[in-house]
């Protein structure tokens, strides 16, 4: 799979009409992000939902930006600086090896990224160990199906083959939602396991139910 996304094109990433895909500000919150979480932003990229996540964690939160693109991130920091963001720090990643420590985030975020991963499970893995327990994760992506924006069918994941990597990750799956007719929404949890299983402590969504 992993459709590499062009960086001479990092610009159009940018591009106010990304926000025909889905709203930013809802979405997030009714995916469980509130103030004093410390988020991820995996493949942050342009940085063009870092003010959302910015202001919704509040002075009190902190929003970790990564990109495995060198070019990505000299872009996402300088927009950073130029917005104010005090709560956002944005760091050049590996892609299995993000650069934090066991347990340190409270809500994972990727938005059309998760097609490009070279290994999907070894990636979900890498974030179970920086997420905290019962630490949310929310995946957003294209639809596998023609559309006139976005990389081909054939270069994306449907919802259930998301789904199933999960599962192998040991992340369960709270619901799969349509956000608009370019994408769709998975709302994952990094559940406690006490030795007899998964306990869910929360509503799945928080916001949706």
């Amino acid at each position: 799979m992993a459709h590499k996304f062009d960086p001479s094109k990092l610009e159009k990433l940018d591009d106010p009409s990304r926000l025909d895909l889905f709203d930013p500000a809802r979405v997030l919150k009714e995916f469980g992000l509130k103030k004093g979480m410390k988020v991820l932003d995996v493949g942050t990229g342009a940085g063009f939902y870092l003010p959302y996540l910015s202001q919704i964690v509040g002075e009190d939160g902190k929003v970790y930006a990564i990109d495995t693109q060198e070019v990505a991130v000299e872009y996402a920091k300088r927009k950073v600086e130029k917005l104010g963001l005090k709560n956002v720090q944005v760091v050049k990643s590996q892609e299995n090896s993000i650069p934090l420590p066991n347990e340190s985030v409270d809500f994972v975020f990727m938005a059309f990224v998760f097609h490009e991963l070279q290994s999907p499970v070894e990636f979900l893995k890498e974030l179970k160990r920086v997420s905290k327990k019962n630490a949310y994760l929310a995946i957003i992506d294209w639809k596998k199906e023609e559309r006139d924006k976005g990389p081909p069918p054939e270069e994306v994941y449907s919802e259930w083959e998301i789904g199933l990597m999960l599962e192998e990750a040991g992340i369960k799956v709270g619901r799969v939602i349509e956000l608009s007719r370019y994408a769709f929404g998975i709302y994952a949890i990094f559940l406690q396991d006490d030795g007899e299983g998964f306990r869910n402590p929360v509503r799945i969504p928080p916001g949706m139910v």
